[in-house]
């Protein structure tokens, strides 16, 4: 679904229960897992309406409960939508709408900011769009503070898509997406809310041996740990990339070992999970064959599954992928395309079929 639709700004009532819009911001092509996500995780909550990289959704909640949506990066509070239209002339409808706007529920003058983005036709540059929402705001608070775009408490973000607008007030910080913590990372780290839609898909039980065998900085194993588990543990072939990712894990109950992920220390059909992140191409060294790789990781990762066992693999190797899948029964429940740091890989869910 993309485009305009109709939602009151805030406080609505949905069957007499008081709700507001939210909208979800997530890495392109991982919006289902973060609505699935959405509505096993918030009660009375409903997803409205899915766009590239925003999940909308309402909610009877308060904020604390959406610190649980670990797979968005960034969560906003909708204030307004409006149209406008595509000429300079119009512009200043973004001025008037915003000045009529009551903010007043945040109860701060702390320095705001808007940020804002633009998508269409139009004759004005999105820049100029957020100009005229501050304009807006310090005409109906005029005693508010305008900070900069680095310097500032309060943010806000304007959406122009065509000839729709949306206002939103973003309530989440920059170190959201990093869990509000300082991680060392190694070359070619997942952020951490795409470690954990890969956690997520594999559907995670308290009674899960889960393995990540190529663990890197250790960021699969820490969104794993953020629920029970019988056990988690990783492993990376360099030496100085486990001790990385020992430290950003310190505190958790993951082990992390060195080895070669193409021979796992686990007997065959003990493991309930496996996700991991596969090397790309330029994360294989210069005399390393990719292709020999990925054979040998899919018949490791058969090996060590339990039949009924789930595999989720992230890899710019698609078509090797699945060929090597269906040659192991390995059955491909869903996969996602993804932008990712430029590359479009594919996510992988895999379930191990009935032989051994």
């Amino acid at each position: 679904m993309h485009g305009f639709f109709v939602f009151s700004k805030r406080g609505s009532k949905i069957g007499g229960v008081s709700v507001t819009l939210y909208f979800a911001s997530v890495l392109p092509g991982l919006e289902d897992v973060l609505s699935d996500e959405i509505n096993h995780k918030l009660i009375d909550s409903e997803v409205i309406q899915i766009n590239r990289g925003k999940v909308f959704f309402t909610a009877a909640e308060s904020f604390t409960c959406f610190n649980s949506l670990r797979s968005a990066d960034n969560l906003f509070q909708v204030l307004d939508q409006f149209q406008i239209g595509p000429h300079k002339k119009h512009l200043s409808q973004v001025r008037e709408r915003i000045s009529q706007l009551d903010l007043g529920f945040m109860g701060r003058k702390d320095a705001f900011w808007v940020n804002a983005s633009r998508k269409g036709k139009q004759t004005y540059s999105r820049f100029e769009v957020a100009k005229e929402a501050i304009e807006g705001i310090h005409k109906r608070y005029p005693d508010w503070k305008i900070g900069t775009s680095r310097n500032h408490q309060i943010e806000f973000r304007i959406d122009v898509e065509h000839h729709h607008v949306i206002f939103s007030l973003r309530l989440t910080k920059a170190t959201f997406r990093f869990r509000n913590q300082r991680r060392r990372f190694s070359p070619a780290s997942l952020r951490p809310p795409v470690a954990h839609a890969m956690v997520w898909l594999s559907e995670p039980a308290s009674t899960d041996v889960f393995v990540d065998p190529c663990c890197g900085s250790g960021t699969i194993l820490s969104e794993r740990g953020a629920y029970p588990a019988d056990e988690i543990v990783g492993g990376d072939i360099s030496d100085e990339i486990t001790k990385i990712a020992k430290s950003n894990l310190d505190g958790l109950e993951v082990v992390v070992h060195v080895w070669d992920a193409r021979k796992l220390p686990f007997s065959d059909g003990c493991v309930d999970k496996v996700v991991t992140n596969l090397p790309f191409g330029r994360q294989i060294s210069p005399d390393g064959d990719l292709q020999l790789f990925n054979h040998q990781m899919m018949h490791e990762i058969w090996r060590v599954l339990k039949p009924n066992g789930r595999a989720v693999i992230l890899s710019d190797s698609a078509n090797q992928l699945f060929w090597e899948a269906e040659r192991l029964d390995l059955y491909c429940l869903k996969s996602y395309l993804l932008s990712l740091k430029g590359l479009n890989p594919t996510l992988f869910v895999f379930e191990k079929q009935g032989r051994t």
